[in-house]
């Protein structure tokens, strides 16, 4: 039986982790275009629910590692990985988790799309990106981080299984931008769209 196929070891720990994912709908994963427009309070209400989400994902690799699918399905470790990109506000953790992922990934416990994901996560604080996963709204548009090597950027994601970049834009589009019709955020600033599949 493969780790794909297995009935998750610790099913609380995966509804915990989604339960985590599911409630920031109203903080961190709300569109882009509403985190936007965020009023100071609804931004350290934001603040706060990611601190505890990370705490939350730092206590369970403490104990276990990262979360790959035979300990918490596929589900739970796709909301680990949320959480992970939003850790910000802690590079050094995400590297951690970064290096944790890229052991769960060689054992066959978690996907290298995963694994590309938090790579370019890591990567876009201090220089261009390589696969292309991590965007920015700005002045009403999704704009993509710099990319390594734009020009093969799409046969870099075939690779890690991601599917092509423009594809993928055009689903953020629908999710992070307001639907037509709705006046935009008067705001110009940058605001993050941390994760380039948007919520369910």
């Amino acid at each position: 039986m493969t780790s794909e196929t297995a009935v998750p070891t610790r099913t609380d720990i995966a509804q915990d982790l989604i339960g985590r994912v599911e409630a920031a709908r109203r903080t961190w994963r709300a569109p882009a275009h509403v985190r936007q427009g965020a009023t100071a309070d609804d931004a350290q209400v934001t603040h706060h629910a990611v601190l505890a989400d990370t705490q939350a994902l730092r206590r369970l690799v403490t104990k276990y590692g990262w979360p790959g699918r035979s300990l918490v399905g596929e589900g739970g470790s796709e909301a680990a990985l949320t959480i992970a990109l939003q850790a910000d506000h802690d590079p050094a953790f995400q590297k951690t988790l970064l290096t944790m992922l890229a052991e769960a990934v060689r054992r066959g416990d978690a996907t290298t799309a995963q694994w590309a994901h938090l790579h370019d996560r890591c990567l876009v604080h201090s220089r261009p990106q390589e696969y292309g996963t991590q965007y920015w709204l700005r002045d009403g548009r999704i704009e993509l981080h710099p990319v390594a090597d734009p020009g093969g950027l799409d046969k870099r994601r075939a690779d890690v299984g991601l599917p092509p970049h423009r594809e993928q834009a055009a689903l953020l589009e629908q999710h992070h931008l307001p639907a037509p019709g709705l006046a935009a955020t008067a705001s110009v600033g940058k605001a993050p769209v941390t994760n380039e599949r948007p919520a369910a």
